[in-house]
């Protein structure tokens, strides 16, 4: 008997959750449904820095004739904060220049003049108010930095950007934030990647949690920019760890079919938190209560450390035998199974067989380029999640370029992953390999179809929804894929490094918007370009569709077959 458990070896752990647990049941569901709450936090931290980071519409305040209008609304007495109206003025045509950017340049006149800079005026001390504002008062020939902005406050109330004056010469201090945000991203995902298969997935909620509530009152609260972009820092890193860890310890308690299709569906919880960002936004207007929304689920979160529990399968490759089988009794009590053969010496059956297989549980990161097969896939996937955070978080940021109304372009960019995600599923569940590769495909045709259509436009919003549907169900499937082929030692580990690359590509979204000065398809060109070269490179990928967890790089050597 014991000879044909050694023969089942490589399976053990999911012959024994399978047979003790089942696929899901009580105590599965209670680990799922607990792991969407810091999915759903990251989703909210994610997305809220595009609505508080937001560089509002403005131009100079034209002393001689914006006085002269009527209904002017100063909301802060250190800066000018109009309407609308206030950027489809006759007089802005000899007031200020025509912006340099050709890029901004559309049909929608409020988007043709310059930001920063308007015309020299000349000498009015002869002039009747009305005259003070004609053609003849201003110098064409000279072009003056703006002491005075006008707003636009269609949209937002505030934004950090317009507190602390990050606009002009300014903008590079917020792109300078927003990586800042994505390198704490890229830090935490190697950092706390090994920090959970080292001591565990419960482990990161204890010291996450407490930061996570800390760097939310430090954003919404700060009083100087330096203290707000170590808040952005911190939230990057709270956001890969929680995410990260919430992941990884719904993959291991569930088995069969229920951890494709959860896994999957797990993310949307993301898109969920987007969404009551994006709400929370359009309702409050103002970038302090925006950051300030976000404390709710994150005290919630607090109580994680105490009711969480471990993963058993992380507990059993990292040696913690007889915590792993205690909380198996507990669970399988909890799903209602009978357990009376369960019990110390019918695991000692289970795991004392071989040595070698002790020893690969002690591998390190360096195990993911040890061999070429291996080291092939993990190149793979770092190149796939790269583009993946790329083109997603891109797209965020071009936001502006989809639709002028940002909350619509928002709200409609996230609402779309909830269709991509189900059919991710449908079509995942029949092939990981070959849903992604034509997902990949099509998603960058339509990003290249965005990049030649009109600005504002119908056409440019849906061909950019459909490439943000596209890369929704590739970043879901891509969880659920590179956690069916990492083994269990380095899962986390893996999906780290993998992490890391998205973050470097996260880190690169900003600047996107600055390939505008070469012509506004540039931008959307790049990005589709990217999507289309992922899609062939999942080519030389195995599939996973119907094949076991791997629980040592032995059972990863064997996805090949």
């Amino acid at each position: 008997m014991i000879q044909q458990h050694q023969r089942s070896e490589p399976h053990t752990i999911d012959d024994m959750l399978v047979k003790y647990l089942g696929h899901i049941g009580p105590y599965q569901w209670q680990i799922f449904l607990m792991a969407l709450l810091p999915i759903f936090i990251a989703g909210t931290l994610c997305t809220a820095m595009v609505f508080t980071t937001n560089i509002p519409q403005h131009r100079c305040l034209i002393p001689n004739c914006d006085s002269n209008i009527s209904k002017i609304v100063i909301e802060d007495s250190s800066s000018q904060q109009y309407g609308s109206s206030f950027f489809n003025q006759s007089f802005l045509k000899f007031a200020i220049p025509l912006t340099m950017d050709h890029s901004l340049i559309t049909s929608d006149s409020d988007h043709r003049y310059d930001d920063c800079h308007s015309y020299g005026i000349l000498n009015q001390e002869s002039k009747s108010l009305n005259e003070s504002c004609s053609p003849s008062s201003f110098d064409s020939k000279t072009i003056q930095t703006c002491s005075n902005y006008v707003f636009e406050q269609r949209y937002f109330e505030s934004t950090f950007v317009t507190d602390f004056q990050l606009y002009c010469d300014n903008e590079w201090i917020v792109q300078l934030l927003q990586v800042l945000y994505f390198f704490g991203n890229l830090i935490g995902a190697v950092s706390n990647g090994v920090l959970a298969d080292k001591y565990g997935r419960r482990f990161i909620f204890r010291i996450y949690s407490p930061l996570t509530v800390i760097c939310i009152l430090m954003s919404s609260l700060t009083p100087n920019i330096w203290l707000y972009g170590i808040g952005m820092f911190i939230k990057g890193t709270c956001v890969a760890a929680i995410y990260q860890s919430a992941f990884a310890i719904t993959m291991e308690c569930l088995g069969g079919k229920w951890r494709f299709w959860l896994g999957i569906l797990s993310s949307l919880s993301f898109t969920v938190g987007a969404i009551y960002v994006c709400i929370c936004a359009w309702w409050l207007r103002r970038w302090r209560l925006i950051e300030f929304s976000n404390l709710l689920p994150a005290l919630i979160m607090l109580a994680y450390p105490f009711i969480m529990p471990e993963s058993i399968r992380w507990q059993y490759s990292s040696g913690q035998r007889v915590k792993a089988m205690d909380q198996m009794m507990a669970a399988a009590k909890k799903n209602g199974s009978k357990t009376p053969s369960l019990n110390k010496e019918m695991l000692d059956v289970f795991i004392t067989p071989k040595s070698k297989e002790n020893e690969e549980k002690k591998g390190s990161i360096q195990d993911l380029f040890k061999h070429r097969t291996i080291r092939l896939w993990t190149l793979a996937f770092l190149f796939i999640w790269f583009t993946n955070a790329l083109v997603y978080f891109g797209l965020s940021f071009l936001a502006h370029d989809i639709h002028s109304n940002i909350y619509l372009s928002m709200v409609l960019l996230m609402i779309i992953e909830f269709p991509a995600v189900v059919i991710a599923g449908y079509v995942g569940n029949i092939t990981r390999k070959y849903y992604l590769i034509g997902i990949l495909i099509l998603g960058g045709f339509c990003s290249m179809g965005a990049s030649f259509a009109k600005t504002g436009g119908w056409i440019k919003m849906s061909t950019a929804i459909m490439g943000k549907m596209s890369i929704t169900g590739s970043f879901a499937l891509i969880f659920v894929y590179s956690g069916e082929i990492f083994p269990t030692p380095l899962r986390t580990t893996g999906i780290g490094l993998c992490s890391f690359a998205a973050r470097i590509a996260a880190m690169t979204a900003p600047y996107l918007l600055r390939l505008n000065m070469y012509g506004d398809s540039i931008p959307f060109l790049v990005i589709g370009l990217f999507t289309l070269t992922a899609g062939m490179v999942t080519i030389i990928l195995p599939e996973t569709k119907g094949k076991k967890l791997p629980d040592s790089m032995a059972d990863v050597e064997r996805l090949r077959n």
